[in-house]
């Protein structure tokens, strides 16, 4: 007798996990696990404020969020990462002493947004896969401060405003 004389159906089955289900899921689970490691940083699930007058700044955001505010009169540069979590970046009050800044910013299934002053201009060398990256800001007709971005964006956004 088979399964048609018998009056049962197959939708009734449990759905198997053949490796070509679970192994996608599993090298996501591992770059995010890396990343964790690679980075060194505690998981923290609250956004923690920073504010600073410093040239320069790193700032982490694994699972949690980061809001930092810089007043620097030199800014120079500085580094955004966010994993699973996201960053604000508020440089409206930064001064640059040179022409050029570099802001490197790396954003795996999170977000970064970064705000400048509206005297700077944005130049972008960000590299994005499966992610998103969106500048508003508006673009003077004297560009004599320009911020560059350099960086990825996987599975997660950018946007930059003024």
């Amino acid at each position: 007798m088979n399964r048609e004389s018998q009056g049962t159906s197959d939708n009734s089955r449990t759905p198997e996990w053949r490796p070509q289900t679970w192994k996608p899921m599993l090298a996501v689970v591992s770059v995010i696990v890396l990343a964790a490691l690679v980075l060194d940083h505690s998981p923290s699930a609250r956004a923690e404020e920073r504010s600073s007058d410093s040239q320069t700044f790193d700032d982490v955001a694994f699972m949690g969020g980061i809001k930092r505010t810089s007043e620097a009169d030199a800014f120079r540069s500085g580094q955004a990462t966010a994993v699973m979590g996201g960053a604000e970046i508020d440089l409206r009050a930064a001064i640059m002493d040179r022409s050029e800044a570099v802001l490197e910013v790396s954003s795996i299934m999170g977000g970064v947004k970064v705000r400048v002053p509206e005297s700077w201009t944005v130049v972008s060398h960000v590299d994005t896969i499966m992610g998103g990256f969106e500048d508003r800001s508006r673009h003077p007709a004297r560009p004599d401060h320009r911020l560059i971005l350099k960086g990825a964006v996987v599975m997660g956004g950018l946007k930059i405003t003024n």
